[in-house]
């Protein structure tokens, strides 16, 4: 069984979308299942199951993004997880894919696929560990105007080869791939209300011996709206305030390990 997670904030339309992919998927070898925390229980989410994919729709207050994964993951029985954006369109080849890539690579943790605008451009998916002048840069007015220095490029990666698997430090939440068995007690941290939770996981994946890899042949269509990008909304004062319970709990902005440690189960922290 493989569980796809999803948690819905007023996004009912884009999870019906999300539900249509999975049901195109082809050649997936195990039972697909939708677990949605519905964060918006003021509206509604009516999905129904059918041979394809069982769908359950759980109703919660919003309780923030991290929660409602771990919410959806003690409600779900696959062995094999994927996290879901709502906006998410999932390509028919994908599922079975990630769980062949799974199965052949027990040394990898997490399996992020290549995320793709709805043009078909793509989009700036994985990163780096965060460094000082990163965050410095991303907080200045320089971003805006489009200068873009070498150590900004390196950290989103954009000189990497996108022709075959590789390690990466991190990638966004939006979808990504990993076992059950390589989390006890849930998958994010629910201190991380949004934003940080997904940077987070990676590094507590690599700091337990187990690889976090991209694998471009695995692609999804993912309709960002990236709200936090505006230091002086809301959203980007809540990434902010995540940014700084992340190097508190971490005593700084830690780097990917030089030597990995032996594969262990990875308890919340």
């Amino acid at each position: 069984m493989i569980s796809v997670l999803c948690v819905n904030y007023r996004s009912a339309g884009d999870v019906i979308n999300l539900a249509a992919s999975l049901r195109a998927s082809k050649n997936v070898p195990t039972p697909i299942e939708l677990i949605v925390t519905n964060n918006s229980p003021d509206q509604p989410l009516r999905l129904e199951s059918d041979s394809r994919v069982s769908v359950s729709v759980f109703d919660a207050p919003n309780i923030g993004f991290a929660a409602g994964v771990n919410h959806a993951l003690r409600h779900g029985t696959g062995d094999r997880i994927m996290i879901a954006n709502p906006d998410v369109t999932v390509q028919p080849d994908t599922l079975a894919a990630a769980c062949d890539y799974l199965d052949a690579h027990p040394e990898v943790g997490i399996v992020l696929p290549r995320l793709l605008n709805p043009d078909g451009t793509e989009q700036a998916s994985i990163r780096r560990f965060y460094t000082w002048p990163v965050v410095l840069y991303a907080r200045t007015p320089l971003r805006a105007l489009g200068f873009r220095p070498k150590f900004f490029r390196d950290y989103l990666y954009e000189s990497l080869p996108r022709d075959q698997p590789i390690d990466v430090d991190w990638g966004i939440g939006a979808a990504m791939f990993l076992r059950r068995a390589d989390c006890t007690g849930g998958i994010f941290d629910e201190r991380f209300f949004l934003y940080f939770e997904d940077v987070d996981l990676c590094l507590r994946m690599w700091q337990r011996g187990r690889r976090v890899v991209y694998c471009p042949h695995l692609t999804c269509l993912h309709a960002h709206r990236r709200a936090s990008r505006n230091p002086f909304s809301g959203a980007g004062w809540m990434h902010l305030q995540s940014m700084m319970r992340f190097i508190r709990k971490h005593g700084g902005l830690p780097q990917r390990p030089t030597r990995r440690a032996t594969p262990s189960a990875m308890p919340l922290e």
